[in-house]
């Protein structure tokens, strides 16, 4: 550069800053922004049964308008809202109670939430995320687990919470290995010792009689097990796992597995509990009142001894499935529901048959079979070999219910019902 031209140069910065400074006057860079809310404490405290309160203590140089609690349960993406009512400022320092008895949610659950903040100049400011434990304080739990399943007791007996934990892993074990099930998420199981004490966490108004509950979408199962009663631990823990390794399995948003499917898989994998269950489908097709394979798609009657008939249905029908068509169809089936298929087409393209055909192929093995002890045996090594627990299952549902003690009364009730009618209806002498 020559001297003349950076005379020239040294000239023209001064007039080139100026026309930038007026150029940049002329543009609109829209309000300024006020500072970032500062939030100094966000905490939870659990009060089982009846909520958890959410505390908050914030500030500003700008009036804060606007605080929203959001939160959601377990590994559900959906935000569930609070919106306290607060006093415009520049500080906020609330307590928020969440009343979990009116919006009830199980026992044993992480609850990840976090704040949202607006203060007067319209900024948006978001807390960290955290998670607190919805958890039944009244007892002191005790935590064994693998990477797939966390057991929690509160019976001061490892070597029966050793027992539970197995059971679940090899459930979900079993189901990966032989049915094709890709690797379970993580689910968690609360074991209660009484039915007392399993009945102080459920819902206001709940049934007395429930003992135990599994809630699929949370991977969580609540369960009654009684210390040392190891063979109600193979009927209930493998059943409720069943559920849960299903519901991952084939979960999507247009359709889920038949009730047939859900409720037969759980009680076939059951180590004892389903033993009547043959001779009592057995018998029901020779009575011409065993329900169809279409009816079972859907959820079971109120009545505890027709629930009971579909349980056992269930079951059976579960059963034919693996013993005539193998395990790599039954697979192939629960792979299909995965992609939420319709349940017609769901057994067409797996099973090469329709609903129908399925329906007259199992009933009319039904009808080929001995009635009797013994009479149903069980290639795979499951269902009715398994296991030497004489008493009549009692189903648990997904969030529902042990009906065995029910159907026996309900039958009682039935015959005693019956003498006293036809008591009546005869003349005296």
């Amino acid at each position: 550069m020559t001297r003349q031209a950076g005379h020239v140069a040294r000239l023209a910065a001064p007039i080139v800053a100026l026309l930038l400074l007026v150029t940049l006057a002329g543009v609109d860079s829209g309000p300024v922004r006020a500072a970032a809310v500062e939030i100094s404490a966000s905490n939870a405290e659990v009060h089982f049964p009846n909520d958890i309160t959410f505390s908050l203590v914030a500030r500003s140089d700008v009036d804060i308008v606007r605080v929203e609690l959001l939160y959601a349960v377990g590994n559900q993406e959906t935000l569930n809202g609070v919106l306290p009512d607060i006093t415009p400022g520049k500080s906020v320092d609330l307590s928020l109670p969440v009343d979990l008895r009116l919006r009830y949610e199980p026992p044993g659950v992480d609850i990840a939430f976090h704040w949202r903040l607006v203060d007067a100049a319209g900024t948006i400011t978001e807390s960290d995320p955290q998670v607190v434990l919805w958890q039944d304080s009244r007892f002191s739990w005790d935590l064994i687990q693998t990477d797939q399943v966390s057991v929690y007791a509160y019976n001061g007996d490892p070597d029966f919470n050793n027992d539970i934990l197995r059971s679940a892993q090899r459930t979900i074990d079993e189901l990966q290995a032989r049915l094709g099930v890709e690797r379970s998420r993580p689910l968690r199981i609360w074991v209660y010792n009484s039915r007392a004490d399993f009945s102080g966490a459920q819902a206001t108004n709940s049934e007395t009689w429930i003992a135990g509950a599994s809630y699929t979408e949370l991977g969580l199962i609540m369960a009654v097990l009684p210390d040392g009663d190891h063979a109600e631990v193979g009927r209930v823990v493998p059943h409720e796992v069943s559920h849960q390794v299903l519901h991952q399995a084939t979960e999507n948003p247009f359709n889920s597995p038949p009730r047939w499917l859900d409720e037969g898989l759980a009680v076939y994998h059951q180590e004892g509990g389903n033993e009547n269950f043959p001779d009592m489908v057995a018998t029901a097709e020779a009575e011409g009142c065993l329900p169809s394979l279409r009816a079972l798609n859907s959820a079971f009657p109120y009545d505890p001894a027709e629930t009971t008939l579909a349980y056992a249905a269930s079951f059976d029908i579960v059963r034919f499935v693996i013993d005539e068509f193998g395990e790599q169809k039954m697979a192939s089936l629960i792979d299909v529901y995965g992609q939420g298929v319709s349940h017609d087409e769901a057994v067409q393209r797996s099973l090469g048959v329709s609903l129908e055909e399925l329906d007259q192929l199992w009933k009319e093995g039904i009808s080929a079979r001995p009635i009797g002890p013994g009479s149903v045996t069980d290639s795979t090594g499951y269902g009715s070999a398994r296991g030497s627990d004489p008493r009549v299952a009692e189903g648990i549902a997904s969030g529902a219910i042990m009906v065995g003690t029910a159907v026996l009364v309900a039958l009682l009730g039935i015959f005693i019902k019956s003498v006293l009618a036809r008591l009546r209806a005869e003349p005296e002498a």
